[in-house]
């Protein structure tokens, strides 16, 4: 173990280098800097300014603000504490198998195979890249004990442990896996008790064959019937409705306007919300039921009801433990998209394709050496939507061998059949909308009318031409629609976690069963499967020219380059020769295990070693520590900007959130993962601004507020002349249109976008941005020069960005005398908000005009929420009076912080001052240290009302949802402590 650890992260540890893939880069690298920062400046890291306008950052659950193990951050520097917080967990993940399969009485050899599988297979150590769902694959282990010592065993204490081990999850950012283990542990405690009352099942596959046929065949056709029928339901669409859904229905880089947003709440795509809250009550009648049986019949149920009410004591005393960053993060969360009923995001993406599963037995077989332009996966189904969770599916060939051998459901310890379903239903339900009837049978061209054809690549959470989903139907659709709150989740890849447990629990049983002579037929298999590669590899060898040219045809283009297509295959002929290698090595331990057990138990150890070293090393993908610590030319090129011409106060920028450049897909690189990681630093890709003192208008991450997400939702506008003029285009082309006027509000001063415009993309369509902006980069000399000058090369090829000064930018605060009231809107549905929405939003510029609608000046005009009942008292400050010159608001920066807003103003007749920074639960106000409230303006601005005169505003936050989680938190550890104290009481007293 101590081997893999130092072989794996050598880059990190010896060579200086820092993780520089996916998330672990742009993500996660700068919001734990942003935590450690306000650590270090003694205060409680509860608000970040610097996206969104504000957001939460004790409330975002990534930030695992108060997990315990990020002190190693505290205590190091801060790179050395980026790097050693991966490494810690998958050493925690190592050591949380091997002591859960020895407390099955797995051999120690066993154990090790388990924990070597577990924590260095792909699935597992990949994600250092995604951090949060490293640590909770690391406490997988630990709460997969504490359930079974519990649920088997009847220990107290493990309740306890269980409790802590869902905090940890819960508070290390992966509620997900706190989740999964609590349905674990009520299918474990379920299965456990029916064996106790009736007996091992005793099932026969013959037996239950016709049965199992016809409800496969009842769920094919009811899926389909749905789906041909249910669009016939649906709300007609209307052409102009908008609101901040994701993304719209693209096809590629071509946007496909076919029909704008639904009207109307939309739970999912069969059910509604009435239906989803019916699911929740059966679930409640369920558990009434079975509390009612055990407190009528006595010892029948008695079995089931305290085990059951056991693991929900154990998770609620996690909810108490982690309430100090819960309690802010359900506040949060139920004001972002996903608390609304109208599919707020997608469930499907990273859904693992069926056939993957090969990857089990043979490593890297789409492409071994991950990050290089070699993987040829997207060649399969190329109508579908491919997105890889993990690049690799391995956990070394023996433990697959040997998990398969243990794969089942009769006899053996009882935990054999809980990890084979775990294993099962799992990897099933990993397989997202690939599991889908619906998936299968649009491959049919004769039934695309009917059902309509496969989804588009990025297909919105809800389609917008009215038919169902891919995934709509199956096993992780039900999962997220039976299973109550589910469906806040994503990603069914995540799944594969616990597949990789189960998988690597049943081969360190298996290893035993193999010792005691039961390995015979499953050896013979293994060396089978060793000459079937070597078949394969002789079948690539001779067909090459053929599968050169299959390759070629295909033209595969993505973010690492031109298909590497020599790489490609010589990647193809190594997997195949490692599979037949190791699997040829395991069948020859397995026959060897039956005599010298020692001996055959080291060799294997050996043997899984090397097999997970060569074959997931390079799943760690490092770039130098140096390239997050250079000042970003673009933030260079914006201070220099600002020297020229000052902003009279702080400002934002709007970065475009997802771009890279074009000929990136049709070129090689040495090191894509390094170029992107610089490319993204260097032209500020959200958050590496954080990095550098640099406020975000919106960025896309986790959760975002719904009504700030209004203010930048995109939507498909045919070009009138006057705007077709402007772009040099054709009257009537369709182009993606940005509401600029929610830019301008939010403070947006400069905008970086990609160089190279699409029109009608909805990544690179920047007309909106044109108009009211001056380019600041790059240069008439680079722009209108020489396409053959290598400076105007570069900028096109490898930069690819321009940045441009907003001249429409509204301050970060001023005064109106105007007001538009409004009641105050409750819950998140479209139709309360679109009206108010529209007027604030329509500037009728160049690319967003309306005949039918009025122009409304949000400059001197406030849209302010209020009841009825206290609009009278506003009305002084709404006059609409001129005000008299000399009237302005300053914005005191140094006396500003992150939870802290401190505002001079001075009015010369009463007025409406409006704060471009969300409102938000748990900001105060006081007007000259006296306390006012916050006006809801402008639908997510703070407002306040202020007389005439000269006054300071202080803006300070204090979230009562924090002071209330440390509470209950505080209080929970109490009750652990007495809990302890009391299991151990008796255990003192014999």
């Amino acid at each position: 173990g101590l081997f893999l650890l130092l072989f794996f992260y050598r880059a990190v540890l010896f060579q200086g280098e820092q993780f520089g893939f996916r998330d672990s880069a742009h993500y996660y690298y700068p919001l734990y800097h942003k935590v450690q920062d306000e650590w270090n400046a003694g205060r409680w890291p509860l608000w970040d300014p610097s996206e969104n306008a504000g957001m939460p950052l004790l409330g975002n659950p990534t930030a695992a603000v108060l997990y315990p193990l990020k002190t190693i951050y505290a205590v190091l520097p801060y790179a050395w504490g980026a790097r050693l917080y991966a490494i810690i967990h998958t050493a925690l993940a190592f050591a949380g198998m091997v002591v859960l399969v020895r407390s099955w009485g797995t051999s120690w050899v066993g154990s090790m195979i388990a924990g070597l599988s577990y924590a260095f297979g792909g699935p597992v150590v990949f994600q250092y890249c995604n951090i949060i769902f490293l640590v909770g694959a690391a406490w997988v282990p630990w709460g997969i004990l504490a359930i079974d010592q519990w649920v088997r065993l009847k220990r107290p204490r493990a309740l306890a442990l269980l409790g802590v081990v869902l905090a940890l999850q819960v508070l290390g950012g992966d509620p997900e896996s706190a989740y999964l283990l609590g349905l674990c542990g009520g299918g474990y405690a379920v299965g456990l008790t029916w064996v106790d009352r009736y007996g091992p099942w005793n099932f026969r596959l013959w037996k239950w064959l016709p049965l199992v046929v016809l409800a496969l065949l009842a769920w094919v056709a009811i899926t389909l019937l749905l789906a041909a029928k249910l669009p016939g339901f649906r709300p007609e669409p209307n052409e102009t409705s908008w609101g901040p859904l994701v993304r719209w229905l693209t096809s590629g880089k071509m946007p496909v306007f076919r029909k704008a947003m639904f009207e109307g709440p939309v739970s999912s795509v069969f059910y509604t919300p009435w239906i989803s809250k019916l699911v929740a009550a059966a679930w409640g009648l369920t558990g009434l039921i079975l509390v009612y049986r055990w407190w009528r019949r006595g010892t029948e149920s008695r079995p089931l009801v305290p085990i059951l009410a056991g693991l929900a004591a154990s998770a609620v005393l996690a909810g108490g433990l982690s309430a100090a960053q819960m309690v802010p993060a359900f506040e949060f969360t139920s004001l972002t998209s996903r608390a609304t009923d109208e599919a707020g995001h997608d469930m499907y993406p990273f859904s693992l394709e069926p056939y993957r599963v090969v990857e089990f037995l043979v490593p890297g077989v789409f492409g071994r050496r991950f990050g290089q332009p070699v993987m040829w996966m997207d060649l399969i189904f190329a109508q579908l939507q491919h997105r890889i969770w993990v690049p690799s599916l391995y956990l070394g060939g023996l433990t697959a061998i040997l998990g398969l051998g243990a794969f089942g459901f009769r006899g053996g310890p009882p935990w054999r059949a809980w990890m084979s379903m775990i294993a099962a239903v799992s990897l099933i339900g990993s397989f997202g909308e690939f599991s889908s009837p619906l998936t299968a049978a649009r491959f049919v061209p004769s039934l695309e009318k009917s059902l309509g054809p496969l989804d588009l690549k990025q297909t919105n959470a809800v389609r917008l031409d009215g038919y169902l989903r891919n995934g709509d139907g199956s096993p992780y659709f039900l999962m997220s629609e039976l299973l109550p709150g589910f469906s806040q989740f994503r990603f069914p890849s995540k799944l594969l976690t616990f597949t990789t447990l189960a998988l690597a629990a049943l081969g360190g049983l298996g290893w035993d069963r193999a010792v005691q002579a039961r390995s015979r037929r499953l050896a013979w298999f293994t060396l089978l499967g060793s000459a079937s590669s070597l078949v394969v590899l002789a079948g690539v060898l001779v067909y090459q020219t053929t599968i050169v040219g299959e390759f070629e045809e295909a033209k595969q283009l993505s973010i690492v380059g031109k298909l590497d297509i020599p790489g490609a295959v010589l990647d193809l002929k190594l997997a195949f020769l490692q599979s037949s290698v190791i699997l040829g090595a395991s069948g020859w331990l397995l026959l060897l295990a039956r005599r010298r057990a020692d001996l055959a138990g080291i060799l294997a150890l050996l043997v899984l070693t090397v097999d997970l070293g060569l074959a997931n090393s390079e799943l760690i993908q490092t770039v130098p520590q140096s390239d997050f610590e250079v000042n970003p030319k673009v933030a260079r090129l914006i201070e220099e900007a600002e020297r020229r011409d000052p902003s009279p106060g702080p400002y934002r920028i709007h970065r475009v959130p997802s771009w890279s450049p074009i000929i990136w897909q049709k070129t090689q690189s040495d090191d894509r993962v390094r170029d992107f990681v610089r490319w993204e630093h260097e032209t500020l890709q959200p958050k590496y601004g954080m990095l550098h003192g640099i406020d975000y208008a919106q960025t896309i991450g986790v959760a975002e507020l719904y009504d700030h997400s209004w203010f930048f939702a995109p939507f498909p506008r045919s070009v009138r002349p006057e705007g077709a003029k402007l772009l040099g285009i054709k009257t009537g082309e369709q182009i993606v249109v940005y509401p600029r006027r929610g830019y301008d509000l939010w403070n947006s001063r400069y905008f970086v976008l990609p160089a190279l415009p699409i029109w009608n993309d909805v990544d690179r369509g920047n007309a909106s941005f044109l108009p009211q902006s001056e380019r600041i980069y790059p240069s008439d000399e680079i722009l209108n020069g020489d396409l053959n000058d290598p400076k105007v090369k570069h900028w096109t090829d490898q930069e690819d960005f321009q940045i441009r000064r907003n001249l429409s930018v509204f301050p970060r605060a001023w005064v109106v005398h105007q007001i538009e009231f409004r009641q105050p809107i409750t819950g998140l549905t479209r139709s309360t908000r679109r009206e108010t929405m529209e007027e604030i939003l329509f500037s009728d510029d160049p690319f967003w005009q309306d005949s039918q609608r009025k122009f409304y000046d949000a400059e001197k005009l406030a849209w302010i929420e209020v009841p009825d009942e206290d609009r009278t008292g506003l009305a002084k400050y709404g006059s609409g009076k001129p005000p008299e010159t000399g009237e302005s608001v300053k914005y005191v920066t140094e006396e500003s912080g992150p939870q802290r807003v401190v505002l001079d103003v001075n009015l010369t007749v009463p007025g409406i001052v409006v704060l471009a920074e969300i409102f938000y639960p748990g900001w105060k106000l006081t007007i000259d240290n006296q306390p006012a409230p916050i006006l809801r303006a402008n639908r997510a601005m703070r407002g306040a009302a202020v007389e005439a005169g000269k006054h300071r505003l202080v803006y300070t936050y204090d979230p009562l949802s924090f002071r209330v989680g440390v509470i209950v938190s505080l209080t929970s550890m109490v009750v652990l402590v007495g809990f302890l104290a009391w299991s151990s009481w008796p255990r003192r007293s014999r």
